[in-house]
Order: C-alpha cells, then structure tokens, then sequence
C-alpha cells in the first residue's frame, strides 16, 4: 500500500471562518495574524461537535494506491471524493502479477485468471464470450489486488478516520493513520479528543 500527498488547501480560509463564530465579520479585517490562527485552530480542533467545523474546509488530494478489501471499508465515509483507475485497462492488457496484489494470492487463481485474460485479449473471441469472460474474471479477482485511486478529503473526514482506524485489526489502516500524522495539520488531526 502507498499513499502521497498530492496538495493541500484551505487553511487560511477555514481558520478566517472560524473566527465569524466569534463576531469578526467585517470585510476590511477579515484575515488575522498567523499566532491568532494557530491559537485558535489548537483551540478548536480537539473539540468535536461542531466546535471543529472549520477542519471541513481545509482539503487534501492524496494519490493512494490499496487494495481492495481497504478500498471497500474506505467507502463508508461519506464526505471524500475519489478517482479510479481502470482495472480492465490496467490489468487486462498484459494480464495478472503477483506484484499487482498486497498479499500472495493462490498460484492456481492467478494463472486462471490470466488465462481468461488471454481468451479475452484474443481476435477470435466472440462478443457473447467477452461478456461471459469479463464477469467471471471481474468476479473473481481477489480482494488483496491493488487499486490505484485519487481522493479528495477534508480534514474532518481525516480525523474521524484516524480516531476510528488508529488501532485497526489491519495493517493497512494502522499505517495509513500513522502516516495521517504528517499531513500538513496532522496535528490538527490527530488532537486527541476533549469533551464540548
């Protein structure tokens, strides 16, 4: 698994809306000094509840490359954006390699699988047996092949991954959360939680 921080945005602007909660709403001095920012942001982000809504404007695009049980329990959060690569484009020009998967799969699967992939490819394959073809391989790709995907996340969205992933079952998700850390205001992140 491989994960890069492509851009990060929205500090300032978070930071400046944040503080019209507390009556600063005149256009002439909307920006404020960066120790009031850092004041206010450490204040702020440890409280959850709608205390910390400005983490949900500042916003990270992170090229990650998982597999696809991770890509599965990634999904059940609501508020992020993603950009796939195409699995048949991918794989299905010069077929399947072990180096393509998180884990080991099955010698036996992967050479199947390629000889599907073979049949596929092939001139003489007709248009009723592609779509038997691609099914059966679609169907039987395993969860551990890597998928890569470009996603765009907010930093509220990061927090709640990070508090409810930091001490998974999975490695994937622990070294993702570990990694969460050192985003630009990972430590915004990462705050441990305080009661409203």
């Amino acid at each position: 698994m491989k994960f890069k921080l492509l851009y990060c945005h929205g500090f300032d602007e978070a930071i400046n809306g944040a503080r019209l909660s507390f009556g600063r709403t005149s256009f002439d001095n909307f920006e404020s000094a960066e120790e009031d920012k850092v004041r206010l942001s450490n204040t702020l982000a440890p409280i959850d509840g709608g205390h910390n809504g400005f983490l949900e404007f500042i916003q990270y695009w992170i090229l990650v490359q998982a597999p696809l049980f991770w890509w599965k329990q990634l999904d059940r959060y609501r508020h992020l954006s993603q950009i796939s690569e195409s699995t048949m484009h991918k794989s299905w020009k010069n077929g399947l390699t072990q180096e393509m998967f998180e884990t080991p799969i099955f010698k036996d699967t992967l050479n199947n699988l390629n000889k599907f992939i073979d049949e596929y490819n092939a001139d003489k394959t007709t248009t009723e047996r592609k779509a038997y073809l691609q099914d059966l391989i679609i169907g039987n790709l395993p969860d551990a092949y890597l998928q890569t995907r470009l996603l765009n996340v907010n930093a509220k969205c990061l927090r709640n991954m990070y508090f409810q992933r930091r001490d998974h079952k999975l490695k994937q998700w622990r070294d993702f959360c570990a990694w969460i850390k050192e985003l630009p205001y990972g430590d915004l992140i990462t705050a441990e939680r305080e009661k409203e």
